[in-house]
Parts: C-alpha cells; structure tokens; sequence
C-alpha cells in the first residue's frame, strides 16, 4: 500500500510509477484469469467425459462452489445451484463478450455473436452475482473474456453494455437477454425466470420470450406472438397456446432485477419450424420471421426455448435453443 500511495502521490509529475503499479495489477489480474480458465476447462473435460449422456455438456463456472467469483475465495450464503443461459439479441453488436462476477461466462469462450444463445452455466445459487456485457476484446488487448478482471467497471476505457445484479434462488433457471437497440433507448439486460424441471415434461413443449422491446413498442399491441408450422416453409400457421401477445419486457438495473414471465405451450409433435410475428389480441399470428424446428437432443424430452429479439433496421428476429430437460433438472 505504500508503495502504491507514493505512486499515486508522484503521478501528478512523475505519471511513470503509477503507469507501472496499474500494468503489475493488470498482469497478476490477467494471470489469475488464466489459471481459474485452465481450471474450468478441466471440470468441462470431466462433466463431459464422466456424464455419457446426449445433449450439450453443462459448462461449470469454477471452484470452489461453481460460483463466479473472485480468484478462488468461496462465495459464503449459497447451499445449492443456479442455472443461467445467455442470449445476444441486440441488433447493435455483432458480438459481446460475458461476465459473471469476475469471470468469464462459459468455458471455452464467453463471446456469444448476435442472434444466438450460450449453453447453461452454473452460479452458486442464493447470493449475487453481477453480470456485465463488454464489447468483444481484440486479440491486442488479450481476447475475449479479458475484460472481466475489471468488470464491472471500463477495461481500458471501455464500459460496459450492460451490468445487471441477479440473485437467484437455489434451483432456479433464468434466461438473461442483451435486448435493445441504443436508438430506441431500449438497449439493456432483460431477465426472465424460466421452468426448472424437477420432472421432465412427458409431451413436448415450447417456452416463449418477447425479448424484443424495439419491435414491440411499433406494434399495435406492443406485444408478440409465437406459433409453428408442421412443415418448413410454413403453410399452415399454427398459434402456439398463451403466445399469441406477449407483452414487451421491462429492463433490469444495475444493481437488481426486473424478472420477465415467459410463455410455455404444450406441442403435439416436433414441428418442422416455429416463428414470431405481430402480436394479434385473438386469432394466429402472422409469421414475420421464420427458423427451422432445432433438432432434439438424445435422451432428452423436446423442450425448445423461443427467443424473440430485434433485429437491424427495424425488424423482428426468432432464436431457438433446445433445452436440457433431462439430467440438469433440480
């Protein structure tokens, strides 16, 4: 601490000293990054290789409680597990990097490109946890997930996108969308509780999210609606139950959240394709954007996740994600 007031107190002429204190606490910073993602890769090799089962691997944050917190120190209050899932819905970035605490979301990379969704990710349940989205680093600044040694602050002047406080509870799931558009003052962190499954649906399903608060506020209902179709193109529009008018989500702060309601229907079969339009008071939605049905994955009950986020110009976007329904539930 000395040595660190002497710097601070010579930087107004001497700016060198300084300068060299803040590069050692960057590196031993970055370092230690290093060696808590050498360590999450590892417990991704082995829940990968021990589990056997199909479906994508359940990446794990870190030890000592898969919590993401700093350096290895163990986050006191939690006694069980959260699950999170990570969606890039914001037309003004083509990629955004993720921070849960100080460390990086997921555990080969925590970039998540526009339009997609991450895996899920695991947090010490019961306590916060800060979220912060980054502009994906360069290569000359250290790569992706480098700016989480500072989050939440600026990494090298750059701030945030977006920083939100979730606190979930033990055995929760949440979707957490980066939705918005600057223009339309609605860019922001938009949270949503999304079913655990304790018992795996028998029949399958579909649970929609209006993460698109640009599109939805030009609507006539400022809401909208989600169906399928048994084939692909779509014929036929079939309404999905309840989400016909799902009205526009409210943005989380900083330092808490705002949790959205999904919707989930019941499927009678595995369509060929869903989609997202227009919220209608009554009646079928008209499709505006359209994606092929994601396949299912082995062992797993079809459970897809239906995301509906905006897109450049004005326009309405549509991701889908099949859910891991068997084997993470709680």
């Amino acid at each position: 601490m000395g040595n660190l007031a002497t710097a601070v107190g010579r930087s107004f002429c001497e700016p060198g000293p300084l300068l060299a204190v803040g590069f050692r606490e960057v590196t031993q910073r970055m370092r230690s990054l290093i060696a808590r993602t050498t360590v999450v890769a590892a417990l991704g090799f082995c829940l990968s290789a021990c589990t056997g089962g199909g479906g994508t691997s359940l990446p794990f944050a870190g030890p000592p409680n898969n919590a993401g917190g700093a350096g290895s120190t163990i986050q006191t209050g939690s006694n069980g597990q959260a699950l999170i899932r990570f969606v890039q819905g914001s037309p003004d970035y083509a990629n955004v990097d993720v921070c849960v605490d100080n460390l990086a979301f997921g555990i080969t990379a925590p970039t998540v490109a526009y339009s997609h969704a991450s895996g899920l990710f695991v947090v010490a349940g019961g306590i916060g946890h800060i979220v912060s989205v980054y502009p994906t680093a360069s290569a000359a600044f250290g790569g992706a997930g480098v700016e989480c040694a500072t989050a939440p602050g600026p990494f090298f002047g750059t701030p945030a996108i977006g920083v939100t406080t979730i606190s979930p509870a033990v055995n929760v799931r949440q979707s957490i969308v980066l939705g918005g558009t600057a223009a339309s003052l609605t860019l922001g962190l938009y949270v949503y509780t999304d079913p655990s499954f304790l018992v795996a649906p028998v029949a399958p399903e579909a649970i929609s999210h209006n993460a698109a608060p640009a599109f939805s506020a030009t609507t006539p209902t400022h809401g909208i609606g989600f169906g399928y179709g048994l084939a692909n193109p779509i014929v036929t529009p079939v309404a999905l139950t309840g989400a016909t008018n799902i009205a526009a989500p409210h943005p989380s702060a900083a330092n808490s959240v705002t949790s959205n309601s999904p919707v989930t229907s019941p499927l009678p079969s595995v369509p060929a394709a869903f989609y997202d339009g227009l919220g209608v008071a009554s009646g079928t939605p008209v499709p505006l954007t359209t994606i092929a049905a994601p396949a299912a994955a082995n062992g797993q009950s079809y459970v897809v996740q239906l995301y509906a986020v905006d897109a450049a110009a004005g326009g309405l976007g549509l991701v889908g994600v099949v859910e891991q329904s068997v084997g993470y539930g709680f």
